[in-house]
């Protein structure tokens, strides 16, 4: 080996090591944290699920989910996942996310929990593009709007299911007509999917 070989391997060893010991302190965090991480996010998850399903069961709520298809009025994804409420092996609710409304400026990402027979549970909304002070009243952190729905059903006809001023029985957000009647409208087809193929979801 040449001399300036050498000297380019010895210059270039410092750098080697730095970056494998790096490596190593990256790793060792990753595996670390990994597990934490995990357990945050099913916190998470399970504090939304625990909203809209207020509800008893004794599984494991977390871990009772499928992932199923679904018309892409619901996601348009043809995807949802579902989580599954039981009482002794008998189920009792479920939550359905993200169920998808179209906003005003975009996509609104909505959980919705139903009981085995029908009613709604509750509604939250985990993701939107919202304008500030209009449709993003909707968000349960900065009205009740959504608290509104519960316990509604397809009982209620669907004409019904829409804002006062197109008579129906519902409020509208201020300024945020669009907004209001697109999540009235998914939250009826999803309770009408649901009735027509419930079954699907506790398999």
């Amino acid at each position: 080996m040449s001399l300036i070989n050498k000297q380019k391997l010895i210059s270039a060893l410092p750098l080697t090591i730095t970056s494998f010991v790096c490596f190593i302190i990256i790793f060792t965090v990753h595996i670390l944290t990994k597990d934490k991480i995990s357990i945050n996010k099913e916190r998470t998850a399970l504090a939304v699920i625990n909203e809209v399903i207020p509800v008893e069961y004794d599984n494991d709520l977390f871990h009772d989910k499928i992932t199923i298809d679904v018309p892409v009025y619901i996601n348009n994804t043809n995807r949802i996942t579902v989580y599954r409420a039981r009482v002794n092996n008998q189920p009792v609710a479920l939550s359905l996310m993200p169920v998808i409304s179209k906003g005003y400026n975009g996509n609104i990402n909505l959980v919705i929990g139903v009981s085995y027979d029908g009613n709604l549970l509750g509604v939250r909304i985990i993701n939107h593009n919202e304008t500030p002070g209009f449709g993003d009243q909707a968000h349960q952190d900065n009205s009740d709007w959504l608290l509104g729905f519960k316990g509604y059903s397809l009982e209620t006809a669907e004409k019904k299911w829409a804002i006062k001023k197109d008579d129906g029985e519902f409020d509208q957000l201020s300024g945020a007509t669009i907004t209001s009647r697109s999540i009235i409208n998914i939250i009826y087809k999803t309770l009408e999917y649901y009735s027509e193929n419930r079954d699907k979801f506790y398999k």
